[in-house]
């Protein structure tokens, strides 16, 4: 048995938190320093640490983690009753970007089928890496905050149903399109079952075992449970882990239990989940026009979200910052678009090149939206209200 899982591990867990501290002395997003610790340690530069299943394994434990304890930050209330807000943010999220995808990728390529690719791959959202802005910024338990979750939510079924389309070769039959929605509405009937019974039971122990271990292992226990039953209905197991959260955020004992959870969390599964997205990229050899290509992509992709996500927030009654806030926090992509280049490229459907190009992209946008996001909450100084003023 190989132990250099335990050098990997290591090297990344203490990486991570040299360049953190170093992004938090510059006033940037802390989580920046985890994806450049990774793209850093990774084959793209030094090549000190390849992928492997241990980090893929703890990485996926990361992004359940990370959207329990965003659950747990989410009002049960406040989700519930804007419901109807996070389809319309969802849906002007995906139509955007699918568009304009499809018509800027025509610059590298006029086949059709990788155009509705390029356009498909953009659509799906990932909210992990924007909760943990969230929550250093301390903006979860905003409208902003709980609009980017609750939308996030919805946009993760929109994009379990594009990565169906995208493994069915681009063919989405009747039947299938029928199965996969049956499976989506067996898996909230589940939910909904399952988060009454585990309400009742951590009320009955915060009765009996009121502030003791057992809280936070029986509510780790709920999320796992709830993200492998959404998984092996086909919807993404985060989707599972955030309606955990929800759940348990509303006892009595929440902070208790968050606070245990927290230092597993941050201390662990975190560094890992963020320099392993930086791991991914292997090489960064192409010729200049295809890395021209690849920032002006990488522009329509946090753009696209912007105005389709920005534009569904205005129609729902946002205040114009606030639009452009959801609208940036929406524009992070990863696993959904990570599971459908890779699960493209072993079918044949894309070559190395394509692969290469939308994993940098991902990347890409992955570093800059925390940025981003940290500079759109940011309050304007003294002098320039003075000028806004004027």
């Amino acid at each position: 048995m190989s132990y250099k899982f335990l050098l990997d591990l290591g090297l990344i867990i203490l990486v991570v938190k040299l360049f953190s501290i170093i992004t938090g002395k510059i006033h940037m997003p802390k989580i920046l320093g985890g994806l450049v610790a990774g793209v850093v340690l990774g084959p793209a530069i030094f090549n000190v640490i390849q992928p492997n299943n241990t980090i893929d394994v703890l990485s996926k434990l990361a992004i359940i983690f990370i959207m329990f304890l965003a659950g747990m930050e989410t009002s049960l209330k406040k989700f519930i009753t804007n419901t109807r807000k996070f389809i319309v943010i969802a849906i002007l999220g995906v139509i955007v970007p699918l568009a304009f995808g499809f018509i800027f990728s025509r610059f590298y390529t006029t086949n059709m089928s990788l155009n509705l690719f390029f356009g498909t791959v953009i659509t799906a959202t990932s909210v992990s890496i924007t909760v943990e802005s969230l929550i250093e910024l301390k903006k979860i338990k905003t409208n902003v905050g709980i609009a980017i979750l609750g939308a996030g939510v919805v946009d993760d079924i929109i994009g379990v149903i594009f990565l169906t389309f995208v493994l069915n070769n681009g063919v989405l039959t009747i039947s299938s399109a029928f199965g996969l929605i049956l499976k989506i509405l067996l898996f909230f009937a589940l939910s909904i079952i399952l988060a009454f019974i585990m309400f009742k039971i951590l009320e009955w122990l915060e009765n009996k075992l009121p502030r003791t271990e057992e809280l936070p292992i029986f509510s780790l226990s709920f999320a796992l449970l709830l993200s492998y039953i959404a998984e092996s209905l086909g919807v993404s197991g985060i989707i599972g882990a955030y309606i955990a959260g929800l759940v348990v955020g509303a006892t009595k004992q929440d902070t208790f239990i968050k606070n245990k959870i927290d230092v597993l969390v941050y201390m662990l599964f975190a560094p890992i989940f963020f320099a392993s997205v930086g791991l991914k990229l292997e090489t960064l050899s192409f010729n200049w026009y295809i890395w021209c290509f690849i920032i002006f992509f990488t522009a329509i992709t946090i753009l696209s979200k912007v105005i389709g996500n920005g534009l569904g927030a205005k129609i729902c009654g946002y205040k114009n910052k606030e639009c452009l806030q959801i609208g940036i926090g929406m524009a992070t992509r990863g696993e959904v678009a990570l599971i459908m280049i890779d699960e493209a490229k072993s079918l044949g459907i894309i070559n190395n090149e394509v692969f290469s190009i939308i994993l940098i992209t991902i990347l890409l946008v992955t570093l800059i939206t925390p940025i981003l996001l940290h500079f759109s909450f940011q309050k304007p100084q003294k002098n320039e209200l003075k000028v806004a003023e004027i």
